[in-house]
């Protein structure tokens, strides 16, 4: 769990999700997506990833209150050294709560995770209209690769 001083009276909070996070989990979720979030397959779903280490979802919660979350995925390679790496997804932190740093202390947190568990890199997509998002990710040392991102829905 990492701390953040905000003022005297004011904390954040870094660390695992709960399940009693989900209902303020959805409400942040739908400010990422424009779209209402399904609760209770929600609650099915963190139920199974719950189970799965590979699976880490933090909360950024500002005097208790969630304002951020973003989930880290391990995924493991056969490619040379074999190292697995991670896939960083449903970055969010309410925008109200924006410019406080706590995108930033989450993603030093997913990297360190990433790290402990010998990932050889982190890599995730952001659409490419959210500027003010590619602005802190630059901001954090991440670079847009070389590569094309696709995807499918199925």
């Amino acid at each position: 769990m990492r701390y953040i001083e905000k003022k005297q009276t004011q904390m954040i909070k870094i660390m695992k999700i709960a399940e009693q996070d989900l209902k303020d989990l959805k409400i942040l979720y739908e400010e990422l997506t424009d779209n209402k979030s399904n609760y209770k397959k929600m609650v099915q779903s963190f139920r199974l990833i719950e189970q799965n280490k590979d699976y880490i979802i933090l909360a950024a919660k500002y005097n208790g209150k969630l304002v951020g979350s973003l989930m880290g995925i391990i995924c493991y390679d056969l490619v040379e050294e074999c190292k697995p790496f991670m896939v960083i997804e449903n970055v969010i932190v309410l925008s109200e709560f924006r410019g406080l740093g706590i995108g930033k202390e989450m993603m030093i947190e997913i990297e360190k995770i990433g790290k402990e568990r010998d990932c050889f890199y982190t890599m995730f997509v952001s659409g490419l209209k959210r500027k003010d998002a590619h602005k802190f990710y630059e901001s954090l040392g991440y670079k847009i690769d070389q590569v094309q991102g696709f995807k499918k829905y199925l």
